[in-house]
């Protein structure tokens, strides 16, 4: 009897096991699954970027000559200053030369999110997907147009941009799909050239065509047009809304995928001119500044120092970097003690981007670094929108820490 009770009991607990291993199997698959899109997304992300920086540098030198050195009214663009008559020998050399840059620059950046697009595809499936991520990529920003029928006549129409929404949904799709198709298509030795750079490439050059055309580019048009209507038509209110959320997603991350995603909702409508991107550009410098003005003020507000002693010179590059654009400089913090750190630089960018907005400050030109502070109306509110975020992000981060250094929860090494 002993012996069937402890079977039964061996039987039963055994019974009773593998349902939470099931459940944390599921769990772990969830969390993998996400991990491997945040990886190719970031992939994509992190080759795009230089060609932002790029198209951003160039750009800017093209709008300080025009609207700095030379003081052109700002309804005037570089051609227009040319066409004027106003400007003759070395001035007119320089307009030139801002017509080449604005130009290029403008190329460079319009190459932004098809690389995006095709290096996230190259991520899931290789150098065969890339092709296809590129092309769905521009489609994203420059759709093919549409036949319509105006009064008896077929008029081509170009559709509302699915921008960045269509590029990571393109990049998703064709990526996967050329994976399955190289994994699942199988030929002989001799054909496998004709696979590789005839059969896979067509299809999903043609899958994109179809993919964009039916449904990416209505659904990311639609999303956009109807984003763009709310926020221009809730006037100066839409205005601190989006100020308030954009400030949000740029501060979340750091240039991770939200940061981005926020950067290119936010570059469409300021290309466009419907809403400047001030408040984006304030929230990229915030945290950086903040969390250095943090390490130089810890010991004057609390009497104590409050970060590691390696803090403390990551503290200044993050001030540096902050005045080259760069909000990175404070990721080390934000993954020392995120849950202090995050909500901190959301916080300060919020209260400072809208600050400047509200008033007045505005920036149409999408560069946070120092050499495009000229061409910022306003100026003295963005330089105070900043200083203010920076000063909230500093405060809340040296009081958040010192409370928990207070309760134990937080050890540092205070050598320094």
């Amino acid at each position: 009897m002993a012996i069937k009770k402890r079977e039964a009991i061996t039987t039963n607990s055994e019974s009773k096991t593998p349902a939470p291993k099931q459940q944390s199997s599921s769990t772990g698959n969830q969390g993998s699954i996400w991990k491997e899109l945040q990886k190719h997304m970031m992939t994509g992300i992190s080759n795009m970027i230089p060609f932002l920086i790029m198209g951003g540098l160039i750009l800017a030198f093209s709008q300080l000559v025009l609207y700095v050195f030379l003081n052109v009214d700002p309804s005037m663009g570089v051609l227009d200053a040319i066409n004027s008559g106003q400007f003759a020998g070395f001035n007119l050399s320089l307009l030139k030369a801002a017509y080449l840059t604005e130009s290029f620059g403008g190329t460079l950046f319009g190459f932004a999110i098809p690389m995006f697009a095709a290096f996230t595809a190259n991520s899931i499936a290789g150098k065969l997907a890339f092709p296809a991520g590129f092309i769905g990529g521009l489609i994203a920003t420059k759709p093919t147009a549409l036949l319509s029928l105006v009064d008896g006549t077929w008029t081509a129409e170009a559709p509302v941009a699915s921008g960045f929404i269509g590029a990571l949904l393109i990049a998703f799709a064709a990526g996967y799909l050329i994976k399955w198709l190289n994994q699942n298509i199988k030929m002989s030795q001799n054909w496998l050239a004709f696979k590789t750079t005839f059969l896979i490439p067509v299809i999903g050059a043609l899958f994109v065509m179809l993919c964009m055309r039916y449904f990416i580019t209505p659904l990311g048009g639609f999303i956009n047009q109807l984003m763009r209507e709310v926020l221009t038509s809730a006037g100066k209110s839409g205005e601190v809304v989006y100020a308030v959320v954009l400030s949000m997603a740029t501060a979340i991350d750091l240039g991770g995928p939200i940061n981005k995603a926020a950067g290119f909702v936010a570059l469409p409508l300021t290309t466009d001119h419907l809403l400047p991107i001030t408040a984006r550009c304030i929230a990229i410098v915030i945290p950086s500044i903040g969390l250095g003005l943090a390490t130089i003020i810890d010991k004057y507000v609390v009497g104590r120092r409050v970060f590691d002693k390696q803090f403390y010179p990551q503290g200044k590059t993050a001030i540096f970097l902050a005045f080259m654009g760069i909000s990175e400089g404070a990721i080390p913090f934000a993954l020392e003690r995120p849950k202090i750190a995050i909500p901190s630089y959301m916080i300060g960018a919020v209260v400072g981007s809208t600050t400047a907005v509200l008033l007045g400050a505005t920036q149409w030109f999408p560069e946070s670094a120092v050499w495009v502070w000229p061409l910022i109306t306003r100026f003295p509110a963005y330089a105070f929108g900043i200083l203010l975020g920076a000063a909230v992000t500093a405060l809340l981060v040296i009081f958040l820490r010192n409370n928990e250094i207070k309760k134990g929860t937080l050890v540092v090494d205070t050598n320094n």
